[in-house]
């Protein structure tokens, strides 16, 4: 009996050390932990023109294998968006995979994103996650009507009547 009882109490504790070690290897090969944030994260669209955000993941254990990050459209129609990343060119949604070095703590990823034509005054909410470590981040994506110009897209063709300008008044000055 006393015998029996060993070789029980060994079997229990072969299975629990057996158990215990299945359990964290299995917890070390399926964590693959990350956060990720959406820069900017109110993005404003305009039609048929690419606007870049970035997908920033930090906090991220990094064994060197590949990991994917998933951007869809959550609320909103998804075929009104075109995604780009690294030159893949995907409509309503994109998975892109990646790998980062062994030890990579911060990791971005460059995402431009273009609206269809027409969908002037449309609201999205894009959803990107990191397939991996299932941690997500939402955006508000607003398609305004008109761009606004920037500053030398103005500036040049003020600056260039002006100098036409003062340029003739010389020559005509000259001549007198």
């Amino acid at each position: 009996m006393i015998r029996m009882d060993k070789k029980i109490r060994k079997l229990a504790v072969v299975f629990a050390v057996t158990f215990f070690m299945a359990t964290v290897l299995t917890g070390f090969a399926a964590a693959m932990p990350a956060q990720i944030d959406i820069l900017p994260d109110e993005i404003n669209l305009v039609p048929g023109e690419y606007v870049m955000t970035t997908a920033h993941l930090y906090d991220m254990y990094c064994d060197g294998s590949t990991r994917t990050l998933a951007i869809s459209v959550s609320s909103g129609a998804p075929s009104d968006l075109t995604f780009k990343i690294a030159g893949a060119t995907s409509v309503g949604g994109i998975a892109y995979s990646y790998t980062p070095a062994a030890g990579t703590k911060t990791y971005d990823i460059q995402v431009e994103i273009m609206a269809a034509t027409g969908t002037e005054g449309h609201d999205y909410t894009l959803y990107y996650e990191d397939v991996q470590s299932e941690k997500w981040d939402v955006a508000s994506a607003t398609v305004h009507t008109t761009a606004i110009p920037e500053f030398a897209t103005i500036a040049i063709p003020v600056v260039s009547i002006l100098g036409l300008l003062f340029f003739f008044n010389y020559r005509k000055h000259k001549k007198e």
